[in-house]
């Protein structure tokens, strides 16, 4: 997911005169109507990104399959069954709203109760199910803006506007995006998550990490490791440490020379205990493992606090900020690889810059 300028509406509609006027009036509101001809591809675009809509907008008159005849019992039918399904998937809904020119009689019996959560005040006021064409648009328009906004993702984004902003500007990928919103909305809205549940999370903070260390390793400050991110080695190598291993001997052997700390002082050590901790956490404790940082242990100890968690969430949003302002005092590519040197290259596995290993 990216920061757009306007609150982005999935919209179901074949009509080409509807799908030219109608845009320009929601931008109005802050509206982007984004739109499909069929549910088939508005479906594949709710599972390619279900994070990036606020609202949908089903014309009830419209196609379930691109060859498929305009019926509205059975497009609404099936798109509020798969909507549904989606929103259990990702774990909230989008508010979905049905406009048509179509009659009462043809649509309404086909609109379920679950638009209750959001728009009963609507049918209360209104009595009816659905919204009108050129009659009930603005009045639309205006609701899907205020329901959007009631969206903890999206006060998320407004409140952490600067650290999202700083996500896109360092090329941070759309999933370290969508992870990292995933730790702050229960932060600040906890009533829809146990304190359990998001003690589950930690796997999220090392995604958010290793997405940070993809992006740096387009500009040279990392080497690249393609999509397995060597966790712990990135971590030395941004905190001036050589990456190494142990020899058959016992002996340590660099693999990756480090030849210039990048982080600050106090970032290198915020990492070194993220670098710790995160990875025993992302996983229940095992009998006979060898490592002395047990997640069920130190849970147990604090009463299941999810305060530990919750100030890696903070601290990974500070790093995105640092690494924004590095980046833009150090993008060229050459000069960054230059504070690293891989003298192993079968162990390193590292791709070269045009992508072989």
């Amino acid at each position: 997911m990216k920061a757009y300028d306007f609150i982005q509406v999935l919209w179901v509609e074949d009509d080409p005169v509807v799908i030219e006027a109608y845009p320009l009036d929601a931008e109005e509101y802050g509206l982007e109507l984004v739109s499909f001809p069929c549910w088939d591809d508005a479906k594949a675009a709710l599972e390619r990104d279900y994070d990036r809509w606020s609202g949908i907008i089903l014309d009830a008159k419209c196609k379930h399959h691109r060859d498929s005849a305009d019926n509205a019992i059975k497009f609404l039918g099936e798109a509020l069954k798969d909507i549904s399904k989606l929103s259990e998937k990702n774990d909230h809904i989008i508010p979905w709203y049905v406009l048509t020119g179509g009659d009462e009689s043809e649509v309404s019996d086909s609109i379920n109760d679950d638009r209750l959560q959001w728009d009963k005040d609507w049918t209360d006021s209104e009595n009816k199910k659905y919204y009108s064409k050129n009659v009930d648009n603005e009045n639309l328009y205006r609701r899907i803006r205020y329901h959007a906004y009631k969206s903890p993702r999206i006060q998320i984004q407004e409140m952490y506007r600067h650290v999202f902003q700083a996500v896109e500007e360092c090329g941070i990928d759309d999933n370290g995006y969508n992870a990292l919103e995933d730790l702050l909305v229960p932060i600040h809205f906890p009533k829809n998550i146990k304190d359990k549940d998001y003690n589950n999370k930690f796997e999220k903070a090392r995604e958010v990490l290793e997405y940070i260390f993809q992006s740096m390793a387009s500009y040279g400050i990392l080497p690249d490791w393609d999509k397995k991110v060597n966790f712990q080695w990135s971590i030395c190598l941004l905190s001036g440490m050589s990456a190494t291993i142990k020899d058959e001997k016992g002996k340590e052997k660099v693999v990756i020379e480090c030849k210039k700390q990048v982080l600050s002082p106090v970032l290198k050590e915020t990492l070194r205990g993220m670098s710790i901790i995160i990875p025993p956490f992302c996983h229940s404790d095992k009998k006979g493992e060898i490592s002395k940082i047990k997640k069920e242990e130190y849970l147990k100890s604090v009463d299941n606090s999810t305060l530990l968690l919750k100030s890696f969430v903070f601290q990974l949003c500070d790093l995105i900020l640092w690494y924004r302002k590095y980046l833009k005092e150090n993008g060229d590519y050459e000069q960054n690889a230059a504070n690293w040197e891989i003298k192993d290259h079968k162990t390193a596995k590292v791709r070269s810059r045009n992508g072989s290993k």
